[in-house]
């Protein structure tokens, strides 16, 4: 009974190591045959390249007239006449209004209001029979044969501005018109609370097609230097971190890095390559690090 006992226990211990081999051997095969199949990605790869970047400033602003003077009547009295109108433009010493001062029991002749000014008429305040004083405003005389387009400078940029400095403006009204301007004064203080400095870009006016009030954008070229770029295609992000992909011996390669200035397909790589890695630039987004690649020309 004995012998027949252990001769069953036997068969059993060597069954289950069968069993276990058998076991090892399919895994075995599931592996291989996964490593076979498993997804190969085609991808496009090309190097670094050093190239001239034009690191420019985009400034949003206004239009201001080169000069803003207010007319006034040295006497009190009534408004006679207004001898300009809206748009006119006049020379300094031109008289612009009529003052009747009489008062009862005397007789003045008409007092005559003159320009300190040379510009436009771009305002006019009172209507003829208007009692007016020294203090009322008349007119309002704008130089705009030259404007100023005042923008706020970011202080981390303003070391790049100097005066005589040249700016392109461009305005809403006139999408497709460029004007040509130049720095002609730069504030000695910065606004503590937008941590900007302002500055005045004269422009040549002599249409009058630029008027104050205006919203402009004014573009000024900072400086030009060497740089190594990539497709901006090539950059993705993982886990709040911005990287490539390098093509080394038929596998993806996560590589961290840093970016500086974006152009319109192109991005300035600060840090994490070398201009002989094989950057990784088409289907980035379906890579993972350590992926199996092929070349698409291949």
């Amino acid at each position: 009974m004995k012998k027949i006992v252990w001769t069953i226990l036997g068969l059993a211990i060597v069954g289950f190591i069968g069993y276990r081999v058998i076991v090892s051997i399919q895994a075995k095969q599931a592996v291989n045959a996964q490593a076979g199949t498993a997804k190969v990605t085609p991808v496009d790869v090309m190097s670094p390249v050093m190239s001239t970047i034009v690191d420019r400033l985009l400034q949003t602003g206004t239009i201001s007239a080169q000069s803003e003077v207010t007319l006034y009547s040295k006497v009190a009295g009534k408004l006679e006449k207004n001898l300009v109108e809206l748009n006119d433009n006049i020379k300094s010493g031109r008289m612009v209004a009529l003052v009747d001062r009489d008062e009862v029991g005397y007789s003045y002749n008409q007092y005559e209001v003159k320009s300190n000014a040379e510009g436009t008429i771009a305002r006019v305040f009172q209507n003829p029979g208007a009692v007016i004083s020294p203090n009322t405003p008349l007119y309002l005389v704008v130089n705009v044969d030259i404007v100023k387009a005042v923008i706020a400078v970011p202080e981390s940029q303003i070391r790049h501005i100097r005066s005589r400095h040249s700016a392109t403006v461009t305005a809403q009204a006139y999408p497709d018109q460029k004007f040509t301007g130049m720095v002609t004064n730069i504030s000695p203080v910065a606004n503590p609370v937008s941590r900007t400095i302002e500055v005045e870009i004269s422009v040549a006016n002599a249409r009058h097609l630029l008027k104050p009030g205006m919203f402009i954008q004014a573009e000024l070229i900072l400086q030009k230097r060497n740089a190594m770029i990539i497709p901006l295609a090539a950059v993705t992000e993982r886990e709040g971190q911005q990287v490539v992909f390098i093509a080394r011996d038929s596998m993806a390669a996560v590589q961290p890095i840093a970016t500086g200035s974006a152009m319109r397909d192109s991005v300035e790589i600060v840090s994490g390559l070398k201009l002989s890695d094989r950057v990784i630039v088409s289907g980035t987004h379906l890579l993972n690090d350590k992926d199996r690649i092929k070349l698409a020309s291949q």
